[in-house]
């Protein structure tokens, strides 16, 4: 289980997301939806551990993974979009089916 408490955001002095709460479990699929700059990446971010929260904890279990595909992908040539695609989720691929999230 995945567990977000308080998490809080900001950019340019005013918060992108204020003190968001919530919980994934094991077997849960989720989507995230919202107009360009709700904060859908950044959340994924914090998810993943690229990016800080500015306030806030991110609980999850150590064999726990998260697969993030970034928007600005510096594609290598060499391969199909689809290659570069599966790339980005290598590790949850070699992830056994209990250890994933």
């Amino acid at each position: 289980m995945i567990s977000v408490s308080g998490l809080c955001v900001g950019f340019s002095g005013s918060y992108l997301f204020e003190d968001v709460s919530f919980l994934i479990n094991k077997n849960d699929k989720i989507g995230l939806a919202g107009k360009n700059g709700a904060g859908k990446s950044t959340l994924l971010k914090v998810l993943k551990g690229l990016q800080r929260p500015d306030e806030g904890e991110v609980s999850m279990p150590k064999d726990a993974t998260v697969g993030y595909l970034a928007q600005d992908l510096k594609a290598d040539s060499s391969r199909t979009v689809i290659e570069e695609t599966r790339s980005a989720f290598e590790e949850i691929g070699r992830a056994s089916c209990r250890e994933r999230v």
